[in-house]
Formats: structure tokens, sequence, C-alpha cells
């Protein structure tokens, strides 16, 4: 009997009172199991239907095939699953194991979930992003069909802020794990793949049973796995790789128990963290580390970045060793180090591309303030992905869903993805035959680009010999089509099939890089094939350092651009303000995106609206130094970015370089139409302008949160300076700070002040941020010195004691 059976006559009757409970169980307890197992075979539950979601699809199939070999079935009788490609279920299925993707096509085929009864969120605490919108689309569903049944699993989560948060019940269940060592391996200079080895090398003498390993990602496993090949391991011992990118029987073969008599090492991504059992695991080594993709809104980019784990994410790995016996767990970390880690993961959709989520939501019907998220989507992360859907043509400006969106979301694919096989239907309507066996083969490509390696067209070539699951995935896309794959294709339409599904991405060679349609600038990888070509479609761009590097591309021409959108594409009439002659000048110009295509001249018209067009192109191409940034202007500016900083999610404008600039129309415009010469955008009122970027209401929030200045005990108003680097700070002479032990602060005391103490004549003396430690160590130094040059002035032994002042000892007499 595993722990969790013993909550279930409480889960049991929670469910009859609620239509939500959070059952939170650690690993081991049999939440993935013994509990839909219990819940099938409970008379409550004989005739209902239960849906039980899987982060991943290895889990799934296997979660499916334990509990029908526990019933003495076949999987797809009373439990299947179903996962992208594969599915096993019928009629007689009552439990159904999906995984992410899956249970949100359900959801927006059938909105009520008619024949579903209970819906299991499992391994939760991984906050993915389609979970959590999963989620909240099930709790509009629930305003429907009140009786649907939500059951949120989690193994370690916050599970008192998840229960307030959806007001549900929660319910804790012990684990089952034998004691687990841990052992700190103090971090070396060695690349993190040598470092492992290392301690792999030395758990196989030290301990018996088999090892599993976390590295961050792909290329730390490889490398991991050749110095361990190199070094030369037992005779007696396999070793396997555990990655996304095998295909699901190269995963089992990973996770399978090994022959009687041998041993095996797994290296693992965080695919086995969760969810996953290997058999006889009786030392973990972990890393520490993951990869963690994050968005960045203002580039457009999406960053693959090495991060630290969570504490929660570590105990879950050490866990993994404690499974059948007592357990040994070596972390690449130091205890002092880990204490300090986040408790928990952040949810996904804070750091996430959000694309995809944006359409299913309009495809769903709404928007996405109509939803109850358990962490709301940044907002800037949404305005990035309606401009593309918008760009794309799935949505129109009110955010609805278009026909051409809707067709789309029907594909099952991502957004650009679904885009460009679209357009591969459009152009084989219009006599381009292969055009869309020539799409589905370049979307499985894209779907992964780990396989972009390569040059794109020496991969379709090859890609199905060498490709097998992009392949597979090709002839999902063809069915879907209604095409046949075949080896002839027109592969001179790829650059203009590739730009459809990337149109913010066409990239015009400027100086020693490409400028992009996005407005950002990117240079080539070094000795990259396509150097010195005029015009590419980026494929795979990374920021890099402080650049943005093109990794994959595809080269086009200008001819090809303008043939495939000329129904698009329109001449414009542009005004520019020109510095070298003092004059305005106007030109027409053909523009995709930010990447001017072609130019001529034309006749020169002032009305103040094209006045106002000539100093917004001005003030965009010089940037924003050349306007008058008082000191006023600054402060609002610095003020505002801290509290979007501190407060993402609550609305406040966006001050950054890059969104200022590109909005500049919007809070500047209005000022421009009257201006005749350069020199007058000195003049133009800045500070007033961001001021209106506020409402009343978040004029008098930034007041009351991060106010201008700062009372003394003196009462001396004192300017509050928020440009520094470190942070907001203030200076004031030592004498008005007399009998304050609490440093002040700002956003309702979250945020500290840095004081700068100054002498009588206001020479600094010192910077602190914390008050009482300044007067317990390093005054009565300061004091010796201070009563030798200022011998006029009060200066107290306890000056925590003392009363504030501004005068002198004679006038305080007075």
């Amino acid at each position: 009997m595993l722990p969790v059976a013993d909550v279930l006559p409480e889960l049991l009757l929670l469910l009859q009172q609620h239509n939500k409970v959070v059952l939170s169980a650690p690993p081991g307890a049999g939440k993935s199991t013994f509990l839909p197992l219990y819940l099938l075979q409970h008379p409550s539950y004989a005739k209902k239907t239960l849906l039980m979601l899987e982060p991943r699809r290895l889990a799934a199939k296997n979660i499916a095939a334990y509990l029908a070999q526990q019933l003495g079935e076949a999987v797809g009788e009373t439990v299947g699953y179903q996962i992208r490609q594969e599915h096993k279920h019928s009629a007689k299925t009552r439990l159904l194991i999906v995984t992410e993707g899956i249970l949100t096509r359900k959801l927006q085929q059938d909105p009520e979930l008619s024949d579903v009864d209970l819906l299991l969120f499992d391994e939760f605490h991984e906050r993915s992003l389609h979970a959590d919108l999963a989620l909240a689309l099930c709790l509009e569903v629930q305003q429907l069909r009140p009786e649907l049944q939500l059951l949120i699993m989690s193994a370690t989560l916050d599970m008192t802020h998840l229960g307030q948060a959806l007001q549900a019940p929660t319910l804790q269940s012990e684990g089952r794990s034998y004691p687990v060592t841990i052992d700190y391996v103090l971090p070396e200079q060695q690349p993190i793949p040598a470092q492992i080895a290392r301690v792999v090398q030395q758990a196989l003498q030290r301990h018996s049973g088999n090892v599993l390993v976390f590295l961050p990602g792909q290329s730390e496993i490889q490398q991991c796995a050749q110095l361990l090949v190199k070094q030369g391991l037992p005779d007696n011992t396999q070793l396997h790789l555990l990655l996304g990118s095998l295909t699901l029987a190269q995963q089992q073969a990973a996770i399978a128990a090994p022959p009687a008599g041998q041993r095996k090492i797994v290296l693992s991504t965080n695919l086995a963290e969760t969810s996953l059992t290997i058999d006889g695991i009786t030392v973990v080594i972990d890393s520490g580390l993951c990869r963690q993709s994050r968005f960045n809104p203002r580039q457009g980019l999406s960053v693959l970045e090495t991060a630290a784990i969570s504490q929660a994410a570590a105990t879950q790995r050490a866990g993994r060793a404690g499974r059948l016996l007592a357990g040994h767990c070596y972390r690449l970390d130091t205890a002092e180090k880990w204490q300090r880690r986040a408790r928990f993961e952040a949810p996904e959709i804070d750091s996430s591309d959000l694309t995809a989520l944006r359409l299913e939501v309009a495809a769903w019907g709404c928007q996405i303030n109509d939803l109850h998220w358990l962490t709301p989507p940044p907002v800037a992360h949404i305005v990035v992905a309606e401009q593309l859907l918008q760009q794309l043509g799935f949505i129109d400006t009110k955010g609805v869903i278009t026909a051409k969106g809707r067709a789309a979301h029907q594909l099952g694919t991502e957004p650009r993805l679904a885009a460009m096989l679209l357009h591969a239907k459009t152009l084989e309507q219009q006599g381009h035959a292969g055009a869309m066996a020539l799409a589905c083969l370049l979307a499985a490509l894209m779907e992964d680009s780990r396989v972009l390696q390569d040059d794109i067209y020496s991969l379709l070539g090859r890609m199905k010999q060498t490709l097998p699951q992009q392949w597979q995935q090709a002839q999902s896309f063809a069915r879907i089509l209604g095409c046949q794959l075949s080896a002839a294709m027109p592969t001179e339409l790829t650059p203009i099939l590739l730009l459809r599904a990337v149109p913010d991405r066409l990239a015009k060679h400027r100086g020693q890089g490409y400028q992009l349609s996005n407005g950002i600038g990117a240079t080539l990888q070094p000795h990259h094939s396509l150097t010195g070509q005029a015009w590419l479609v980026v494929l795979y761009i990374q920021q890099f350092g402080r650049e943005n590097r093109i990794y994959h591309a595809v080269a086009i021409t200008p001819e090809q651009l303008m043939a495939d959108w000329q129904d698009e594409l329109c001449w414009q009439t542009q005004t520019f303000w020109d510095d070298k002659v003092g004059s305005f000048y106007t030109e027409q110009q053909l523009n995709f995106g930010q990447c001017q295509l072609a130019a001529k001249p034309a006749l020169l018209q002032l009305s103040a609206e094209q006045k106002q067009q000539a100093w917004l192109n001005y003030i965009t191409s010089k940037g924003l130094t050349c306007l008058n940034w008082s000191d006023s202007a600054l402060q609002l500016r610095s003020r505002v970015l801290l509290l979007q900083q501190k407060q993402p999610n609550v609305g406040w404008p966006d001050f950054s370089d890059s969104t200022l600039l590109s909005s500049i129309n919007s809070w500047l415009g209005a000022y421009l139409a009257n201006i005749s010469k350069s020199a007058a955008l000195q003049q133009l009122p800045v500070y007033e302008a961001l001021m209106q970027c506020l409402s009343y209401t978040q004029q008098q929030l930034l007041n009351q949160l991060l106010p201008t200045h700062w009372q003394a005990p003196t009462g001396s108003n004192i300017k509050i300076d928020y440009l520094p680097d470190a942070g907001p700070r203030l200076s004031v002479r030592v004498q008005e700070m007399y009998g304050q032990m609490q440093s002040p602060t700002l956003l309702q005391g979250s945020q500290n002040i840095t004081i700068e103490l100054l002498s009588p004549s206001r020479q600094p003396l010192q910077v602190t941020q914390n008050l009482a430690s300044f007067w317990q160590n390093a005054w009565q130094d300061v004091r010796k010195e201070m009563r030798g040059r200022y011998p006029k002035h009060y200066w107290p032994e306890n000056p925590a004691q003392a009363m504030p002042t501004t005068k002198t000892k004679k006038a305080m007499l007075k």
C-alpha cells in the first residue's frame, strides 16, 4: 500500500464537496499510479471517465502501461493514452492519459469537456505554460459545468498559495522513500562535464546500483558521455543518454532495468526529475543546473540560458536515489550556496514566448484578461505576441481571431509554422506543384532548432534517411494538408515559404551586420557560408554576449520577396529632416517592416502631419539623446522603470529605450507638428509628455510608492535621486539622522534607500543602507574626526538616542 492511500478517504470526501481540490504528494507517494487506479475502481467513479494530464510523453506512455498491467489488460482498454502522433484508447477507456497539447486541443474541440467527469493535473509543480493555460480554460469550463471536477496534484509547490488562488481545499500526503545521504562537491574551474565525469567514476567505486546523472543539456550530456567512454567504464556497466530529442523507444531503453548482473549510468536532462521511474537508481549526481528558455520581448527573441535549479527541483532529483533503498546524492554545490537557491521553480508563463498561448485564447473566444490565471501573463510578452499574430493575419486589431487564424489553429502547430503551411496551400493552388510537401518538411525541421546544424537544403535532401522523427512529423503535416511527400520538390520556394513563418526576421545587410525587419540588429556567426549575402531569412538567432548572432538562415532576393508579397506591400510617402542642409525632404519608400526594399524621390510637402512624421523619423534614427532630458524627466523615467521592475503585472508603462523609441508617436507626436528646426527638439517638454503616459491613478500611486522627496526627522525635504545604478539614493547631513535606527524605505518597505551621510559643509562621510549598523560600528571613528573639524556642532556618543538637528550647539541652547 502506497502512502497516498492514507489520504484517499478524505480526498473522496473533498471531491464530493468541492469541484477543485489540491493534493500535495512527494515522489513515491503513488499519486500518479495508485491514486488514479483507486479512483477507477471506487464505486463512486464506476461509470465515470477520468482524464489525466502528464507533462511528458514518455511518462504518459509508461504510466498507462503500468496501470493497464495492474488491471491485467492491454493498454487501450480501461486505461489508454494519447500523445502527439500516437494514441491507444477505445470506447472502453475510462482513464485517458494525455500530454499537455492534447488536453488544450480537446478543450478547444469540446469547450464543456462533456465526456470527462474528473480531470487530474499531474506534476503541476512544473508550472508549464500548457498546464497553466489548460487550468485557466478548465476554470472557465466549470462555469458551464460545475460538476466537472479538477484534482491538481503536485510534488513540490507552495500549496497554501495555490489553494488560496483557486479557492480550493488542500490535502497533504506523505511520501515513501528511503534516506538519501547528501554530499556536496565543491565546484571547480573545470567544465561541468569534466567535473561530473570525475564524480561518476568515484561513485561507481564507492557504491553499488545504478547511477542517475542530471546535466543541463544535450551538449554537456554528450561531452560527459565521451569523457566516460574515454576514461573507461567497468565491463558490467552500461551508459545511456536520456534526452527530450530522442525517440520514445530510445527513451524507454534508457529507463528500463539493465540485464541481471549489469548496472547502468543514465545521463539525463531534467526529463528524469519527475514521473519517470528508472529501475534500481541508488546514486544521483546533480549538476544543479538546467536549460531554460527566456523570452526577451524587446528583442522578440528567446534566449536559452543555463540556470540554477530551485531547492524544490534539487530535492526532487535527490529523491530519485531513495525509491527502493537508502541512496546517495552528490550535489555540485556548497551547502551554503544551496540554501540561497530559490525555493520553487518560476512558472514558464513568466519567461516564455506567448504567441501560441495568445492564439489559443483567441480561438477560445475571449481576451487574456477574461481568464483566471494563477500567474498573469506579462503584458509586454502579450503585446509582442499580438503584434506577430496580427502580422501573420491570425487576429485583428481587437485581438479577435480571424478566419485565417482559425484555419491556422486547426493545423495544431506553432502559429509561425501554421502561417507557412497555409501559404504553401495557396501557392499550390496558384500552380506551384510540391509547395505543400516542401512546407511540411520545412515545418518539421523548424519545430526543433537542434536539428538545424547543417545547410537546410542539405537537410531536406537526406531527411528521410537521417532524421526519422522529423520525417514522421512531416508525414503528419502532409496528412493534415492532404498532400504526399516526394523527392522532387520546388526547393527554390524555400526562402519564400520560410519568410511566411518568420516575417519579423527578414535581414538586410548593413555595415558589418544585418538589420532585421523587427528593428533589431544582428551579426552572422563567424565564417558563416552566407557571409556577404545582401538579404537573409533568419531561422535561428540567439543572443551571444551583447550581440544578436545569426546561426541559421537562407538567402533571399528582393525580387523573390516582392513577387510573393506584392499584394501586401505598398509605397509610402515619408518626410525627413536632413541635418547637413538644415531642411526637410520627402521620398517614397517600399518597406518590409523596418527593412527598406526600394526608395525614390517624391514631391516635397510640408503639412503639420508630415513635419511630425519627419521628426519622428529623425528621433528614431538619432536616438532619445537628441531630446531635452531634464533631471525631472530622467527621474520620472527611472521611477517608472523601477516600478515596472518591482510590479511587472500591474500595468505600468514601459519607459525603456526600445519601447519609448518604438512608441514615440503615441507619447511625443503631438509636440512635433510645429517644429521647423532640430534645435527646437531641445525645448520639448519631455517630462510633461512622459507624465501624460500615466493615468491620474497611476500618478497618485507613483507619488505614494516612489515620492520625489523624503522628509527628514528635522522637517527638511530631501530629494531622492533615482538615477544611480545601485538604486534610489538621498544625501542628508548626518545630524539630521540622529535618533533614527531604521533606514528609510520605499515601495511600502520593500525597497531600501541608500543614504549618503554628509558633514555640516555637505561633504560625503559615509554611504549606507543600514543606519543601525553605522551607528554601532563606524560612528565612533566618524565622531572623532568630526569633533575636530566641526567643534561647534553636536556629536553625541550615542546618536541613535539623540535628537536630530540642523543647528550648532550654541543655537540648540537658545
